[in-house]
């Protein structure tokens, strides 16, 4: 493939009713090259790829590729000219081998007989350049949803692509999956001569791997640069519209709780805690400040929310919740004892999604409302109204939950949880799928909520070590399903490079002022 041959989008305009999703946008994608995509939910990422992969045709403006205008009539048309877009929700088919989704719609077959060997032999070999150690036999349904975007990726490039399109592919991988990726992405890009076109939320990634950077923001390029011209400030007040200080680029900086002559309270004390996939949790979390939880993928900090709100069974150990013995039954009992969680999964169990945004927030809280067995819908609906403006929620508040930006979703999962008073809030991956404007927002949410509040303690559990050293005020690290109870002040732990992500592997001992 000739240098000069790359995809590029020429003014691309793209209209849905009364709303302009992309205003005159122009990129390219050169082959060889990786090209970072950023911007806020809602700024044309999503719609601007859909018009790259064939699925949306632009009102105004055109494609082309190699200098020569090319228009399509759906994804196959783009598929053809070696254009793979591998979107956040995936696309291969869980009820397939890995081999039969490999080869789908591309068979081998010999006299009309299906090669399966030859076929299996050769997802093997795919699968191994990817460092992948599946069955090309299993069914994909069966693999995880890390594994199966990797798998997605593979299938992708597989198809002798040309340009290759991924929207957050990190979003759902671990820690060594990330950085596998990452590794091998610029190798792919240079080495096969394919241009990529990242899209992502995570700006230590983008910078890493990206040759190029385009931020947009409200449909227009904000920025488009060569990543060697640009800094992560440049990058956020690019996506966002708004200047931004060094030591606002750690979302909101560990903030020192405000001196006091009350001794602080004990929120949440767990001794010797064991369920079936925890062997022994130790820790304490204190009023009026945020426990950072970090740990790697399968580090066990998910479950351990999921225990203190029942979902997970006690097999032994004692929980209690401001002085108060804590022995949770089920999300009901939780919740009727402050115990709130902000699941990580808002589209799987956080949300209904064809009920609007009000109601959403209402629904844990709807006996708050009802009087002489009616339901004052007005009253609630106010209610619901002034909790969604407390967080800042943007977008139609009375259309389907679905159509929001994930940004906006999250926002109203924090709004439902403040609704209902909590004492200990549990927040599982906060900012996970959210542009960065967004999770700037919800830090502060997170950040306002404790601070001088010694009536409520906050439980953040995160993978992206950042994140935890931006709005902890204490720390603590789970590995293989065990946590010892040892907290960590964050200032500390930012001034070490890597810390988190060593203590979570290795338990290397660091400065514990605590």
């Amino acid at each position: 493939m000739a240098v000069e041959d790359k995809l590029e989008a020429i003014g691309v305009t793209k209209v849905f009713g009364d709303f302009t999703a992309l205003d005159g946008v122009s990129l390219a994608i050169r082959p060889g090259e990786i090209h970072g995509l950023i911007g806020h939910n809602g700024a044309g990422k999503s719609t601007l790829l859909r018009v790259l992969a064939g699925a949306v045709r632009p009102e105004r403006g055109h494609l082309q590729i190699g200098g020569r205008k090319v228009a399509f009539d759906g994804p196959p048309d783009a598929i053809k000219v070696g254009i793979s877009t591998v979107y956040q929700e995936l696309s291969l088919l869980p009820n397939l081998t890995v081999t039969e989704n490999t080869f789908l719609g591309a068979e081998q077959t010999t006299a009309g007989a299906l090669r399966r060997r030859a076929m299996a032999r050769e997802t093997r070999e795919l699968l191994e350049r990817f460092q992948l150690d599946i069955d090309p036999l299993g069914k994909l349904g069966d693999l995880s949803i890390a594994l199966r975007q990797l798998v997605e990726i593979a299938v992708a490039v597989h198809r002798k692509v040309r340009f290759l399109l991924l929207d957050e592919p990190t979003a759902s991988l671990e820690i060594a999956q990330v950085q596998r990726l990452l590794d091998w992405l610029p190798n792919l890009a240079r080495r096969e001569q394919v241009g990529v076109l990242l899209i992502g939320h995570k700006l230590n990634e983008m910078l890493a791997v990206s040759d190029r950077v385009t931020a947009l923001i409200d449909g227009r390029v904000a920025l488009s640069k060569v990543v060697n011209a640009v800094t992560r400030a440049d990058l956020i007040a690019a996506s966002t519209g708004k200047k931004t200080s060094q030591e606002k680029l750690r979302g909101v900086g560990p903030v020192q709780a405000s001196v006091s002559a009350k001794p602080p309270k004990s929120a949440l004390v767990i001794r010797t805690l064991q369920t079936a996939y925890l062997p022994r949790v130790d820790l304490t979390a204190t009023a009026g400040r945020v426990l950072g939880v970090y740990g790697l993928v399968g580090s066990g900090r998910s479950r351990f929310l999921r225990s203190l709100i029942g979902l997970e069974p006690l097999v032994a150990g004692s929980i209690s919740v401001f002085d108060r013995p804590y022995r949770p039954k089920d999300p009901r009992y939780a919740a009727e004892r402050g115990v709130i969680l902000v699941t990580e999964d808002r589209k799987r169990d956080g949300f209904i999604p064809q009920l609007d945004a009000r109601l959403n927030v209402a629904l844990p809280v709807l006996k708050d409302f009802v009087k002489l067995e009616w339901l004052r819908r007005g009253v609630m609906r106010r209610d619901a109204s002034r909790a969604l403006q407390n967080v800042a929620v943007r977008g139609n508040i009375d259309g389907p939950m679905v159509r929001l930006s994930g940004g906006n979703q999250q926002k109203v999962l924090f709004a439902r949880a403040i609704r209902q008073q909590p004492k200990l809030l549990l927040l599982d991956e906060p900012t996970k799928g959210v542009d960065i404007g967004a999770k700037g927002e919800i830090h502060r949410i997170i950040r306002r909520l404790a601070e001088g509040n010694d009536e409520v303690a906050i439980v953040v559990v995160s993978s992206e070590e950042e994140e935890i050293l931006a709005v902890a005020d204490d720390v603590v690290v789970f590995r293989a399903g065990t946590c010892d109870g040892t907290i960590y002040d964050p200032a500390i732990l930012a001034g070490q490079d890597g810390s988190l992500r060593s203590l979570a592997w290795h338990r290397e001992e660091l400065d514990k002022p605590h």
